[in-house]
């Protein structure tokens, strides 16, 4: 298919949704032109993954109280292995009580990026992961999610974290160097996260269309094996470098505690 064109140029009302996007006028970022195909391709894995929800939403009713799965492949047995699964990376960084806690948020990202890149791989249809405005999208809400619990439930000790990461009071000298550079790299996360992301899919999804337009019907399979392996290993490289970021604010927290409970500790010692 020519450039910017999938088969939801097909669908109805695809254009009215094209004229009124591009009324907005070109991205404010760059300045680039808005691709409406990749706003049609994300409104489609959000429609895929809701109609995905509801029925496990419905297998789950059918069960009722049964914890066993069902005996075939559904889609509530697929939601229990995805969640399971994605629960076990999560505790690679936090406890599972925190990453149960963070689930609502890392959830929802995983499902969103794994479906985008698997719909790379149908021809004919673009990712949503291969546009730079998406990607960027999903680094800067686990980068504002992160920071907001920080300041959350460590007020400005978040900023004292930073300043002097070592919690020792000589690391104090050093917080007029580690002030800056600790700024620097979290404003840097959303955009590793983005960029990384992008180029894999972006540059997987090229492959794939090249080899597809050489001989469409048995050269393509194992680029479509690769493209499945790249765009499940994308999502756990995503989704372990956002819970490595939010597992550092629980490691603070739980520093913090410590430090005010040993504190206070000493304080009723000597009082008593």
């Amino acid at each position: 298919m020519p450039e910017h064109t999938s088969w939801l140029n097909f669908v109805p009302g695809f254009h009215a949704l094209e004229h009124a996007i591009e009324g907005f006028g070109p991205g404010w970022l760059f300045k680039d032109p808005v691709h409406v195909q990749h706003i049609a391709a994300l409104l489609l894995v959000i429609l895929v993954m809701l109609l995905f929800a509801l029925s496990a939403r419905a297998g789950l009713k059918r069960a009722g109280g049964d914890i066993l799965p069902d005996g075939s492949l559904t889609s509530r047995n697929l939601v229990e292995l995805m969640m399971e699964g994605l629960l076990s990376i999560m505790q690679f960084t936090m406890s599972r009580q925190a990453a149960i806690r963070h689930f609502w948020i890392i959830g929802p990202l995983a499902f969103f990026i794994l479906f985008s890149n698997l719909l790379g791989l149908v021809p004919g249809f673009l990712p949503p992961t291969e546009n730079f405005n998406t990607t960027f999208a999903c680094g800067t809400i686990v980068f504002i999610y992160y920071n907001f619990d920080a300041f959350r439930r460590l007020g400005m000790g978040h900023i004292a974290h930073m300043a002097n990461p070592v919690g020792e009071p000589w690391g104090w000298f050093l917080a007029p160097l580690f002030l800056p550079v600790e700024i620097i790299s979290h404003c840097i996360r959303p955009v590793s996260l983005s960029v990384r992301l992008l180029c894999n899919i972006a540059g997987d999804h090229l492959v794939l269309g090249v080899f597809v337009g050489i001989f469409p019907l048995l050269l393509p399979i194992p680029f479509v094996a690769l493209g499945t392996f790249v765009a499940l290993v994308q999502v756990f490289i995503f989704i372990l470098l956002s819970c490595v970021y939010i597992g550092e604010v629980e490691a603070n927290v739980e520093h913090h505690e410590h430090a005010h409970g040993h504190g206070h500790g000493h304080d009723g010692a000597a009082a008593h």
